[in-house]
C-alpha cells in the first residue's frame, strides 16, 4: 500500500492570521486545494519527507545567473515552437551546471507522468524561488508560458548583474583590509620583536606609542592563540545570533543604516521590489498574493517585517501607495509613482519604470562607493603604518638627540 505524502504548510485564514501545519495530499496541487477549501490562503507549501540536507546543497550551487541561463533557454525553445516536455529535455542535456540539470531531468520525468510545470518545479523549493514557481502557475493557467520565462529570463539577468556589479564593488577593499591585516600582524610578530631589544637597552623611558606597539607586539608574540580562539569564539557567537529571528531582524537593519553600504542596499531593494511587483502584476498576479512572494524575495528580515506590514494593510483595504508612505524605508518618488499607478490602473508599468530607473540609480551608488571607499582604505592603512613607524622612530631619534 502506497503511503500518502505529506505537506508541511504555512497559510493565512480570513482574518490574516498565520497557520502552520501537516497535512496528507497526492500532490502538492491537491495539498493547495484542500487549504483553500478550509478558507485558508496558502503562503508556503513544502513535502514533509523532503532531503534537507541535499536540497540545500543544491540550492548552494545553483546561482542567479544559473536561474537566468535556465529561464532564457527555457522561452526561446518554447517560442520556436517546441512542446514543454521535448523543451525540458533539450535544455537538462545541454545545461552547464551539473546539480541544476539533474533537477530539470527529474522535473522532465514527473512531467512525463502529466504533471504541470509549476507543480514539478515546487517539489524542489530549494532550487527554484517562490517567484518562480508562482509566475510558472500564472503561465501555464494564461496559456503564456513562453512569455512569462522571458520576464524570468530578464528578471533574473538584472538581478545577476546587480549581484555581480556589488561583488565586484565590496571584492577589492575586503581583498586590501585582509592583506593590511596580515601585514600588520608580520610586522608585529617578527619585525617589531628585533627592536625590543634595542630599546631595552637604552634604559631610557620610552614614547607612549612605543610602549603600546611593544605591548601588543609581545601580546601577538606570546598569546597569539588566544587572539585566535577569541576571533572564532566572536564569529561562532555572532553566527548563532544572526541564526536567531531576533537576530537576524536586528543587524539587517544596522546594514542600512551604515554609511555607504546602507545606501547601496536601499537602493538594491528598492529596485528588486519594484522589479518582482512589476513581473508579478503583469503576469495577471493579484496584489496580495505578489506582496507575499516578494516578501520572500527580498533577503532583509528587517524590509521583510515592513512588507508584511503592507500585505497586511493591503488586506484591510488600505491603498498601496499609502502603505508604502507610511513604513518610511522607501524613497518618496516610490510612494509617489504606485500612488499614479494605482490612481491610472497601470501600476505594473509604472512599476517597471520604477525598476529601471532603481537599476540605474544602483549603479550609480555602486560606483560612488568604490570611489570612496578608496580613499579611505588608503587613509586608514596610512595611519596604521604611519603609527608603526612613528613608535619605532621615536626612541631612536631621542636617543641620537642624547648623544649630540
Amino acid at each position: 500500500m502506497n503511503k500518502i505524502p505529506k505537506f508541511e504548510y504555512v497559510a493565512k485564514d480570513n482574518r490574516g492570521k498565520t497557520n502552520e501545519g501537516v497535512l496528507e495530499a497526492a500532490t502538492l496541487k491537491d495539498a493547495a486545494f484542500i487549504l483553500r477549501n478550509n478558507s485558508f490562503y496558502p503562503i508556503e507549501i513544502t513535502p514533509q519527507n523532503i532531503n534537507k540536507s541535499k536540497e540545500l546543497f543544491a540550492r548552494k550551487e545553483i546561482k542567479t545567473r544559473d536561474l537566468a541561463i535556465f529561464c532564457r533557454q527555457f522561452a526561446t525553445t518554447l517560442k520556436s515552437g517546441i512542446p514543454v516536455v521535448d523543451s525540458l529535455d533539450i535544455i537538462h542535456k545541454q545545461i552547464e551546471n551539473k546539480k541544476l540539470a539533474k533537477i530539470i531531468a527529474e522535473v522532465y520525468e514527473y512531467i512525463q507522468k502529466g504533471y504541470p510545470v509549476s507543480e514539478a518545479l515546487a517539489d524542489h523549493p530549494k532550487a527554484f524561488p517562490p517567484l518562480l514557481v508562482n509566475m510558472v502557475e500564472t503561465g501555464e493557467i494564461s496559456g503564456t508560458l513562453d512569455v512569462v520565462m522571458e520576464r524570468m529570463a530578464i528578471h533574473y539577468e538584472k538581478e545577476n548583474k546587480t549581484h555581480q556589479k556589488i561583488q565586484a564593488a565590496i571584492t577589492y577593499p575586503i581583498v586590501v583590509f585582509v592583506v593590511a591585516i596580515l601585514v600588520v600582524v608580520f610586522l608585529l610578530t617578527f619585525v617589531m620583536p628585533t627592536f625590543v631589544g634595542m630599546f631595552d637597552n637604552m634604559g631610557a623611558e620610552l614614547p607612549l606609542a612605543t610602549r603600546v606597539l611593544m605591548f601588543i607586539s609581545s601580546g601577538l608574540s606570546r598569546f597569539w592563540y588566544i587572539f585566535g580562539l577569541l576571533i572564532l569564539f566572536s564569529q561562532y557567537i555572532l553566527h548563532k545570533y544572526m541564526k536567531t529571528p531576533q537576530g537576524k531582524y536586528n543587524i539587517d537593519k544596522l546594514l542600512l543604516k551604515i554609511p555607504i553600504w546602507g545606501k547601496v542596499q536601499n537602493k538594491v531593494i528598492v529596485s528588486r521590489f519594484t522589479r518582482t511587483m512589476s513581473v508579478l502584476l503583469s503576469s495577471g498576479v493579484d496584489l496580495l498574493q505578489a506582496l507575499d512572494i516578494v516578501k520572500r524575495v527580498i533577503d532583509n528580515e528587517f524590509i521583510h517585517k515592513k512588507i508584511c506590514d503592507i500585505e497586511e494593510g493591503v488586506s484591510r483595504g488600505i491603498s498601496l501607495a499609502e502603505l508604502i508612505r507610511n513604513t518610511y524605508i522607501f524613497p518618496p518618488m516610490v510612494y509617489q509613482m504606485i500612488k499614479v499607478g494605482e490612481d491610472s490602473g497601470s501600476l505594473d508599468f509604472v512599476l517597471e519604470k520604477t525598476a529601471n530607473f532603481y537599476d540605474d540609480e544602483v549603479e550609480t551608488a555602486i560606483s560612488q562607493m568604490t570611489t570612496m571607499i578608496e580613499p579611505i582604505i588608503i587613509v586608514f592603512l596610512g595611519g596604521i603604518v604611519g603609527f608603526m613607524v612613528l613608535a619605532m622612530l621615536l626612541p631612536m631619534f631621542d636617543m641620537y638627540s642624547a648623544i649630540g
